[in-house]
């Protein structure tokens, strides 16, 4: 056998080469263990310069590809986040605009039923607040010229109704408001008629005053040609009235009398107001020359100038109220069943609903 010097430079040698099999075997471990898209970086032997240059060019158009299509497909979702979005805020918008219309509908409806029962009430089981307010009697006024009954038919019933009566009845014009009048609270000429203030003889004179004008303004609406002259004498007649009011009573302002007195000025000063419109005028020209005698009588001329009944205010027109509701609810109820005509008087014709306290 022969024997050979190992020098450290044959060893060194040698260890490189035993190491280099075993670097390939790793490179070739790490590179099947990368992705795809690693595995075109891999630079083959044999490469120039010139091909290294395009094969960078290539792999810069391929990085620039994939970046528009990675760019496109973030742009795709970014989008269509969006139009989920809209979509959710849309149905929500929706879904709530459902809900809130049924809301709208039950209240609605929650509305009608309470209306349907206040004036089922009113009708069928009037309250004395319903009357007192003019309330009840309105009701069956609507019924009376609702078109379901005839004219004929109501000349057929005869429930009196004097005229007397009608100029105690406080009335209001259709689409003036709550303010209502009555010729009874116009025309005070006794003395006794006025609140406890305006009877003490110191007031005598601007009650004459008053009283003076008021007459000129009747006498000139019922001949239609009130002048402007004649309604600012009676608005300032009612201005003096409250002016001597006022200082008869400066040191007590409140004094029950005072109240009560500065209550009949303010409902003056509304007649008043009431006075410059036309359909007033006419309403009391014909109420002047009012000579009816029936409840039908009544219904007619307060259709004829569009009026309703207005708030009993005074005790006198409380007292007249439900004597007045109960003619109505007669008369009504006669044209109503008119075949129940010719019944007894107390027998076989329906009574007028009671009025609850």
């Amino acid at each position: 056998m022969i024997h050979r010097e190992v020098t450290p430079r044959v060893q060194q040698r040698e260890a490189l080469l035993m190491w280099k099999p075993l670097s390939l075997a790793v490179l070739i471990l790490l590179s099947a263990a990368t992705s795809g898209r690693a595995q075109v970086l891999v630079v083959e032997p044999g490469s120039t310069p010139e091909g290294d240059y395009l094969r960078g060019l290539g792999f810069a158009e391929l990085a620039r590809g994939l970046g528009a299509k990675y760019s496109a497909q973030a742009e795709s979702i970014h989008l269509n986040t969006w139009i989920r979005f809209n979509e959710y805020v849309a149905a929500s918008l929706a879904m709530q605009n459902y809900l809130n219309a049924i809301h709208r509908h039950q209240l609605q409806m929650q509305r009608l039923e309470n209306y349907r029962k206040i004036h089922d009430r009113i009708f069928n089981s009037p309250e004395a607040r319903d009357v007192d307010k003019g309330d009840a009697l309105n009701d069956i006024l609507e019924k009376m010229n609702s078109g379901v009954i005839l004219e004929s038919v109501h000349s057929s019933p005869r429930v009196g109704l004097t005229v007397d009566e009608v100029r105690r009845i406080p009335f209001r014009v259709g689409g003036l408001g709550t303010q209502s009048f009555s010729m009874r609270r116009l025309v005070l000429r006794q003395r006794g008629k006025w609140p406890l203030a305006f009877q003490d003889p110191r007031f005598d004179g601007v009650r004459k005053d008053y009283e003076d004008a008021l007459a000129n303004v009747l006498e000139q609406e019922v001949e239609g040609a009130t002048s402007i002259a004649a309604i600012d004498r009676l608005s300032a007649a009612v201005k003096n009235m409250g002016t001597d009011l006022e200082r008869a009573f400066r040191d007590r302002p409140n004094d029950r009398r005072n109240i009560e007195g500065a209550q009949r000025i303010r409902e003056l000063e509304s007649a008043v107001e009431m006075l410059k419109t036309h359909n007033l005028q006419l309403a009391l020209r014909d109420l002047d020359h009012y000579s009816g005698t029936t409840v039908n009588d009544l219904r007619q001329y307060m259709r004829n100038h569009n009026l309703q009944f207005g708030a009993a205010v005074t005790p006198e027109e409380k007292a007249i109220f439900p004597e007045l509701y109960s003619k109505l609810r007669t008369h009504y109820e006669m044209v109503k069943n008119p075949e129940g005509e010719g019944e007894g008087e107390g027998e076989g014709k329906a009574q007028p609903a009671p009025i609850r306290p």
